[in-house]
Formats: structure tokens, C-alpha cells, sequence
């Protein structure tokens, strides 16, 4: 009986900054639980570690198995990693949380599989199998949050390029030097404007005229930036995902608008540009989808 449980349950992991969380799913990616606990991300290597498995032995213990009866834990952290070897390089959110042999700490308390990846590719794959992009092959996955974070998905499957860093679309280079998400992410926005990104679709219907600069030098270059990705990649869907797409039209439409005049030929026609479906959960959802390749 205990090895038919085994290849029944599935954990998946989204390690953020300020939070962890943890869901188990079933073979038919049923969420059967869902754990959601502090990261305390200031207090180091070892106790974000602690963290992490406190909030798995918690989900467990919810459905009544044991962490040794899952058939694998995926886990998704915000930073560049090494995916074959399940090495976190560096996450600047984390304390201390540079070469971290995740996968290595993970086994030596469980003997399951263990995969690691970098969270905006985990939430691009939930997107891709189980999301707003279900049925496409060819998919971009943007966050837009405190920070920016991509994903390229191609066929179900993550592309990682020659050594894995593929899809790092918030680190780009403007031809000012700067770094694309220090100017378009969400602190970029209150830093600028004086307005915090949640408070930007009220202000927009009061006609507020500093909001709806704000949401004009938002999606102007974020959609700049899309029709470049939509001419090089070609890809049917983008989705939009993180705290900023809860603006919804309001940020879509203008990026749909900026995308179809600057993007290059058939592929800016062709391309949907929607709003993530899983929010909150794709994370979590998507940690867990990289154990049923």
C-alpha cells in the first residue's frame, strides 16, 4: 500500500521572500492541500530551510501521509539556479542564500526526488498546463511585481538555453545602462509617480492625471519591451502574471495596443496578450508541475 501512495501525491514549493508556499496534489493535480507560512528570510540559510520543511511537514499532515510517501517535491525560488544539479546560485530576496545545494539539504531529510527551479518559470509552466495559456505550444510568461521575472515555454516545457539563464527578461539593459525592471517594476512606479500600483485603477476612474501617467509610462514600456520579445520569439500567448496584472484592462489593452504597432509582422497580428488565471497559487501549482515531465 505504501508504495501505490508514493506515486499518488505531489508537493510543490513557492519559496518568496516574504512567504512560503506549499501545496500537495494528487495524480490528477487536485490541490489537496495548501500550506501557507513567513519565510523569515532575514534569519538565514538555515532557518528558511526550517521553514520550508515545517510547511511540507504541515501539508502532509493535513491528508495523513508523510513527506517520505510523496513521490517528489518541486520547489521554485526567486533567483538564478542550476535546475540539473538543483543549485540555487543566488536569491538577492533571501539572507545568505548564494550556492545552496538545495536539492542535496532537501534529500538528506527525505529520500524523494527532488527538482529545483526558478519561480518565474515555475508560475510560466502553471500558466502554459493548467492556466490562461493551456493549449499553446509557443508561450512567454511575464511577472510584474516588485520585480520582473519571465518564463519561455515551448511545447509544455521550460527552455532553459545553453546555461539555464534563459528567459532573465527583468535583468535587460536599456541603452541608458539601467536595468529594465529598476525603471517598470512595481516600486519603480511608486518611486517615480508617488502612487503605489494598487491604487492605480481607482485613481484612473477618479481621472486622476498623475495615475494615468503613470499607467501610460508603465505599459509603454513594458509593451515596448513585449513587441520586442513577440518579434524575436514569435510566441502565440504572452501572460501577464505578479501584483501588477491585477490591473487587468486596464494595463492589457494599452500593451495589446503597443504590442500590434511595434512588433513585426505577422507575429504582432497573431499574438494574445491576457492576464495569468492561477494568481497567488501558479507558484506552488507550477513547483509541483515540474515532477510530471
Amino acid at each position: 500500500m505504501e508504495k501505490s501512495l508514493k506515486k499518488d501525491f505531489y508537493a510543490g514549493i513557492d519559496l518568496g521572500g516574504t512567504k512560503i508556499l506549499t501545496v500537495i496534489e494528487d495524480a490528477e493535480r487536485n490541490v489537496l492541500a495548501k500550506t501557507k507560512i513567513p519565510t523569515e528570510a532575514a534569519r538565514g540559510v538555515s532557518v528558511v530551510m526550517d521553514n520550508i520543511v515545517k510547511s511540507l511537514e504541515i501539508s502532509c499532515k493535513e491528508i495523513g501521509i508523510s513527506p517520505n510517501e510523496l513521490s517528489g517535491i518541486g520547489i521554485g525560488v526567486p533567483g538564478p539556479v542550476n535546475h540539473e544539479k538543483g543549485l540555487v546560485y543566488d536569491c538577492p530576496n533571501l539572507s545568505g542564500w548564494k550556492n545552496i545545494e538545495v536539492r542535496k539539504m532537501l534529500n538528506e531529510r527525505w529520500n524523494v526526488p527532488v527538482k529545483v527551479e526558478n519561480d518565474a518559470r515555475v508560475a510560466g509552466l502553471a500558466e502554459t498546463r493548467l492556466g490562461a495559456a493551456k493549449g499553446f505550444d509557443h508561450v512567454f510568461y511575464i511577472t510584474v511585481s516588485t520585480g520582473i521575472g519571465a518564463a519561455i515555454i515551448t511545447n509544455g516545457k521550460i527552455y532553459h538555453g545553453a546555461d539555464g539563464a534563459a528567459g532573465e527578461f527583468g535583468r535587460m539593459r536599456l541603452i541608458d545602462g539601467s536595468i529594465f525592471e529598476t525603471g517598470f517594476a512595481g516600486p519603480a512606479i511608486e518611486r517615480l509617480f508617488g502612487i503605489p500600483t494598487p491604487q492605480l485603477t481607482e485613481l484612473v476612474e477618479k481621472n486622476d492625471p498623475g495615475a494615468k501617467k503613470a499607467v501610460e509610462y508603465m505599459t509603454d514600456g513594458i509593451g515596448t519591451f513585449l513587441a520586442n520579445v513577440t518579434t524575436l520569439l514569435n510566441p502565440q500567448i504572452i501572460v501577464i502574471g505578479g501584483g501588477v496584472s491585477q490591473l487587468g484592462e486596464l494595463i492589457l489593452e494599452p500593451i495589446r495596443k503597443k504590442v500590434a504597432e511595434s512588433a513585426f509582422s505577422i507575429a504582432a497580428k497573431n499574438v494574445k496578450i491576457v492576464r495569468a488565471a492561477l494568481h497567488t497559487d501558479s507558484g506552488a501549482v507550477g513547483a509541483a508541475e515540474l515532477l510530471f515531465d
